[in-house]
């Protein structure tokens, strides 16, 4: 038989036995169980409204709270209203963002190029730029750059891009060869809702090699010596180097070709006479994607009433040059943008004239320039972009037709003289 024992005294009982004889005490206790008490219906609504308001408020939160948009090249913020495309680049295509920014620098003190903000419709890719920027508070260009860089870079202050439809904004940026990578460009838009985007650009500066010639470090004495330098030049420098060449105050009669890479000439007086060159400069197209600009200062193109002074299939600028007597004086044609600014056009057939594609445009400068006597002054056949050409500063005088605008590139002529 089984037994067990009494919890209080420890005698030996029976397993069935609920008293103990010995000490008296009760072996089984029983448990007094309470009622059920009931919880009222309106408290578990109550408790579950409360949880149900506690997610809506978290929800809500989450949804109306400021965030930060950040992409490198490109950013799609979305609204109520729509979503948008925010490109930043350095070109003429709205639809291409571009992470890097490579640039090159010389021995100049300092280099400037426009950073440009895009703004598309994300379903139609047309330009958003009127409606988005109702929707921006503030808009500034940082640059987060190395502590301690001789030359940092700077930025000015973002502004609308009348110069260059079709941009949002426009930001210039500064930099030099002693500028010290990485160095990141970024677009920093507040907007009314507490939002902010971020559009991410790196900026790499590669330092080039500048060489200088003149006439005691090189024969340039006449067509045949200039002609065979250049051809040295071009195939014994890299095209991202920098070539300034002084030319001397000699008439030139035959007509010079430069190809390969781009050169800066700049011309010269002596005993009243300036470097001239009677038969013209042609510039061929640079090879591959090579779009390095030439410069051309301070030179006189004087022709006999034919030909072409300066033909050019690739970026020229020319500076305080004097072209007169030709068809053509200047004639960009292919892919290409030539600026002209401080130069004299007279008694010509035409005086710039421009027949060219490539999409893109370097400086939107024409300022400063006299066109005198011409049959058209500047004839306007193809430009390779809708960039605002500026001849602000610029005399016509006397010329039979003054613009010939035949493709409707936009003009601004209301700071320039008409006689």
């Amino acid at each position: 038989m089984k037994e067990k024992k009494c919890p209080h005294c420890g005698i030996s009982l029976p397993e069935e036995a609920s008293f103990c004889p010995r000490c008296a005490n009760i072996l089984n206790h029983r448990i007094l169980k309470m009622p059920p008490y009931p919880v009222p219906a309106r408290l578990f609504r109550l408790l579950g409204l409360i949880c149900l308001a506690a997610v809506l408020a978290v929800g809500l939160w989450f949804g109306f709270s400021p965030k930060t948009y950040e992409g490198t090249g490109t950013v799609t913020y979305t609204t109520a209203n729509g979503s948008y495309q925010l490109v930043s680049n350095v070109s003429t295509d709205r639809y291409n963002p571009m992470s890097q920014i490579p640039q090159i620098a010389g021995d100049q003190a300092s280099y400037r190029f426009p950073l440009r903000l895009y703004i598309n419709y994300q379903d139609t890719g047309a330009d958003a730029s009127g409606m988005f920027l109702q929707k921006v508070a503030s808009c500034e260009l940082l640059i987060e750059q190395p502590d301690g860089s001789p030359r940092p870079v700077t930025a000015s202050q973002p502004v609308p891009a009348d110069e260059f439809p079709g941009v949002a904004m426009v930001s210039y940026i500064d930099y030099s060869r002693d500028s010290i990578s990485p160095i990141e460009l970024v677009w920093n838009l507040h907007m009314e809702n507490g939002d902010t985007v971020r559009i991410r650009s790196s900026l790499t500066v590669t330092p080039t090699q500048t060489y200088y010639y003149n006439s005691e470090n090189a024969d340039m004495s006449d067509s045949k010596a200039l002609q065979s330098f250049i051809d040295q030049l071009a195939r014994e420098t890299r095209p991202e180097d920098v070539v300034n060449i002084q030319l001397p105050a000699v008439t030139y009669t035959e007509p010079l070709i430069l190809s390969g890479r781009s050169f800066n000439l700049t011309g010269s007086w002596s005993g009243g006479q300036r470097t001239c060159f009677t038969a013209g400069i042609q510039m061929r197209a640079q090879s591959g994607n090579q779009n390095w600009i030439s410069f051309f200062n301070d030179i006189d193109f004087t022709g006999g009433g034919s030909g072409v002074g300066l033909s050019t299939a690739d970026r020229v600028r020319t500076e305080n040059c004097r072209f007169s007597g030709w068809k053509t004086a200047i004639l960009a044609y292919g892919d290409t943008w030539v600026n002209t600014i401080d130069c004299t056009f007279q008694d010509n057939e035409t005086g710039l004239h421009y027949n060219a594609g490539g999409g893109f445009g370097s400086d939107t400068r024409f300022t400063g320039n006299t066109f005198r006597n011409n049959t058209t002054a500047v004839l306007l056949e193809r430009v390779s972009t809708n960039l605002m050409m500026d001849f602000s500063g610029c005399l016509f005088e006397s010329n039979r037709t003054d613009i010939d605008n035949r493709c409707g590139q936009p003009v601004s002529i209301s700071q320039a003289v008409f006689q």
